[in-house]
């Protein structure tokens, strides 16, 4: 895998949960997390640049066109504003022939048809609901601080986390420059970093004090 910055940051953030005895053995495929009154929780760690919060997969087939990898509430939530309709009509190639046949001009046309930005209504409760189907409920971003999503589930008294949202991007992400075919399309929350208070928290104790984990 590709290591990129953010994942750079997530690292530094599990290194100063662990040098304080804080960090789960495991995080169920979240990004960090820390332990408090003996029980587990898990935190979104964002580094400066990142504007997406959350992603969705979507694949295709001949059958069923354009649909979602897997249904769940983020899925429904994307329907009632009909983000699969809004998709440009076209047969990929990625899905549509054998990956190892996919050359870097295909991976590309993907990309330009498939991509697109859709407006979406001020509502964070897609970011808080896609994190709380991961059982996470804490966000730290770089240069932000540490905030609450869904709900402050162990009383940390942290603030919430209320951006004000851009769009859902539709993308195609690549996830490493070889093979050419390791792509896939997406669905991503975006929102503005500048439009949400930096937090008195932050696990980095950079721009706030350490929230109150015991």
């Amino acid at each position: 895998m590709v290591r990129t910055k953010g994942h750079t940051y997530e690292d530094e953030i599990k290194r100063l949960l662990q040098l304080k005895n804080l960090l789960p053995d495991d995080l169920e495929n979240n990004d960090a997390g820390f332990i408090h009154k003996e029980k587990s929780f898990y935190v979104e760690v964002k580094n400066e640049t990142a504007p997406d919060y959350g992603a969705k997969k979507i694949t295709w087939n001949k059958t069923n066109g354009w649909h979602w990898n897997s249904k769940d509430k983020i899925s429904d939530k994307f329907d009632e504003i009909k983000i699969l309709e809004q998709i440009n009509k076209f047969n990929p190639k990625k899905h549509s022939i054998v990956d190892i046949e996919i050359t870097e001009e295909d991976k590309q046309s993907d990309r330009r048809q498939f991509e697109k930005s859709i407006p979406l209504a001020d509502d964070a409760s897609y970011i808080y609901e896609y994190y709380a189907l991961k059982q996470c409920y804490y966000i730290q971003i770089q240069g932000k601080g540490f905030y609450y999503l869904k709900q402050d589930i162990a009383n940390l008294g942290v603030p919430r986390f209320t951006p004000k949202i851009n769009f859902i991007r539709l993308r195609a992400k690549t996830h490493g420059s070889v093979p050419v075919y390791n792509y896939s399309f997406r669905a991503v929350i975006q929102a503005r970093r500048n439009s949400f208070a930096t937090s008195e928290f932050d696990l980095e104790e950079i721009v706030g004090k350490f929230p109150l984990i015991k």
